[in-house]
């Protein structure tokens, strides 16, 4: 039987191409239209991309894991390098990543590459979705985890709500990865926790609207205008949070949660399918979603290979 933690470490990488791939066809939906066509989305839908396929959320996820995998932590050049060599122009990266990965690929160092989107950096949720890896490897030291989540960000987002999101989104991983995946999490300690570490107070407001909408019922329409469905990470790690909590021991009910929030699903499904999958494992994950997902090069069973590397970086 797999150790406890190693299902984990499995759940957050793969939990983060589920949700991926489930929200991957509704990109840009509304919350009404998702609500009017499918009421909740719970199989993995065709589209261009064809049903089970992964994004630029996925793909990224899979170069910082194996930054992680080879160095032990996060080396920038390395993290960099293997956002180029991995990039597939199918996958759907937005116009920012784009430019970013243009001048890294031109040699252009990582300090300086994001500043080619943005001369303020990027607000986006772009180093959010992708930051999985960091939340699980360092979960026993959230200290160290705030630092390389941090570092893994500023490769392409450099604004402060950009990165205080993807420490945001790596510090819930980390922090569901400690929690028992019987039971239920105390969502008001949970969120505490991840309140008292915020920087920016956006963030901190943000969380408190989650406590707020988690207090009672409310529909996805609701929960989108209050919190976001948007590819700012402001506007879209809280949301995820949110899904999480609400569901926090069914990892089904979490992601199409996520996904019937419209907007940009393919992201928020994705953070969320990662705060499940480190807290439930990768058992949690409906056996038909993991059946359907692309199982290419670096599909399935590579990804699962890959979480059981970065297991085992984080016990060597």
């Amino acid at each position: 039987m797999a150790q406890p933690l190693l299902l984990k470490f499995q759940g957050a990488l793969m939990g983060t191409f589920a949700g991926d791939a489930l929200g991957m066809p509704f990109e840009g939906v509304s919350v009404r239209e998702i609500a009017r066509r499918f009421g909740c989305v719970e199989e993995m839908e065709d589209a261009r991309l064809g049903a089970g396929t992964y994004t630029d959320d996925t793909e990224m996820m899979i170069g910082l894991a194996e930054t992680l995998v080879e160095h032990g932590r996060v080396q920038p050049e390395s993290f960099a390098q293997n956002l180029v060599s991995n990039f597939n122009s199918d996958r759907g990266y937005g116009g920012g990543s784009l430019k970013v990965l243009k001048a890294l690929k031109g040699g252009v160092s990582w300090e300086q590459a994001p500043k080619a989107a943005f001369a303020e950096g990027s607000m986006g949720n772009g180093a959010a979705m992708r930051i999985a890896p960091v939340g699980v490897l360092n979960h026993h030291d959230l200290d160290l985890l705030e630092k390389e989540a941090k570092i893994s960000a500023k490769v392409t987002h450099t604004h402060p709500l950009g990165v205080e999101g993807a420490k945001l989104q790596a510090l819930a991983v980390g922090l569901a990865a400690r929690e028992d995946s019987k039971g239920k999490v105390d969502s008001a300690r949970f969120l505490d926790e991840l309140k008292i570490r915020m920087k920016e107070k956006s963030y901190g407001d943000a969380l408190d609207c989650v406590a707020r909408l988690l207090s009672k019922s409310y529909d996805p329409e609701t929960v989108a205008r209050e919190l976001g469905n948007e590819v700012t990470a402001l506007r879209s790690v809280p949301a995820s949070i949110y899904c999480f909590l609400k569901f926090n021991g069914d990892f089904k009910k979490s992601v199409s949660e996520a996904v019937s929030l419209g907007g940009d699903t393919d992201t928020i499904g994705a953070m969320t399918g990662a705060l499940a999958g480190a807290r439930l494992g990768v058992d949690a994950i409906p056996a038909e979603w993991l059946d359907a997902l692309e199982n290419g090069e670096k599909g399935r069973d590579y990804v699962m290979e890959l979480g059981r590397r970065l297991y085992e970086t984080g016990n060597r």
